[in-house]
């Protein structure tokens, strides 16, 4: 059986993606949904040729959903692969206890995701039965070519297992050469850290730290003062302007009303002065009369 289509059952989207993309690739259609339940549910209308299953979801995990599905007589044979970042020997027979019939571990890969597809249609064809062939029997180029395909399989497998084989072996060296590198780093990460990490042992004594601070808060201070001293003489200045522009407008005004009444008084001063030279005149004028 030729794997078509695909249910994916996973809750990061991220990873429904990914997965989705993979096998677009090789021609698989697939649809995703984010919950156990969703694929439940889906499953009770539609038949997938395979279901990547997630383990941790919310709700039902997947090796939950997993047995669900097998213990359905209308499910149980589809098969089910475990996609999830859990692995090891432990963790697979912990899937196929449940009824997986495999596992692909995340983050997947085109080799990885074409292996389990190679296996399942491996599968679905060693599955096929085959007619015991005798004298009266005869093979159909139907048959040949189911066979052909067969073998094919088988040797791609192999070849494939052998260069996965290698390429472990590379990563496996790779990984190594990796975390010699960061325990370097992290050696050196320490080195750089330790005397940052004296300077804040020594902070944490108060009177250290008062010393330290002494000059950057005396600076501060004598900002601060310097700033208030400047607005108050502002202030005050302003205010000086404003009492001596009065003053100088009262003074202006008293001056004025000083010179009204000098005025004034010239005035009164000048009618006296005429009202008595003239009745000086006329008394001096009675006095020689009379004489």
């Amino acid at each position: 059986m030729a794997i078509k289509n695909a249910l994916i059952v996973d809750d990061s989207r991220s990873a429904r993606i990914m997965l989705k993309r993979l096998l677009e690739k090789m021609n698989v259609g697939s649809l995703a949904v984010e919950s156990a339940e969703e694929a439940i549910k889906y499953l009770e209308e539609e038949r997938p040729d395979v279901i990547f299953m997630d383990h941790m979801m919310p709700g039902m995990d997947g090796l939950e959903a997993t047995q669900t599905i097998k213990n359905n007589p209308k499910t149980k044979s589809i098969p089910t692969i475990m996609y999830t970042s859990k692995e090891g020997d432990g963790y697979n027979v912990l899937a196929k206890s449940h009824g997986a019939s495999g596992v692909l571990p995340k983050p997947a890969d085109q080799q990885a995701v074409m292996a389990v597809i190679d296996s399942l249609s491996e599968h679905a064809a060693n599955d096929m039965p085959i007619t015991n062939v005798t004298s009266d029997s005869i093979i159909t180029l139907e048959q040949v070519e189911r066979l052909i395909k067969a073998r094919l399989n088988n040797s791609v497998l192999a070849a494939k297992a052998e260069i996965s084989a290698g390429l472990d072996g590379v990563s496996h060296q790779l990984v190594q050469t990796q975390e010699e590198r960061l325990v370097i780093a992290e050696r050196r990460l320490k080195q750089q850290l330790e005397p940052l990490q004296t300077k804040v042992t020594a902070l944490n004594n108060d009177n250290d730290l008062f010393k330290r601070l002494q000059p950057q808060i005396q600076k501060q201070a004598f900002v601060i003062a310097d700033k208030i001293t400047r607005k108050k003489v502002d202030e005050l200045q302003q205010a000086t302007e404003l009492k001596l522009n009065a003053l100088q407008e009262m003074q202006t005004k008293e001056i004025s009303e000083i010179n009204k009444k000098i005025k004034n008084a010239k005035r009164s001063g000048i009618c006296f002065g005429a009202i008595l030279g003239s009745g000086i005149a006329i008394a001096s004028y009675f006095f020689l009369l009379l004489r």
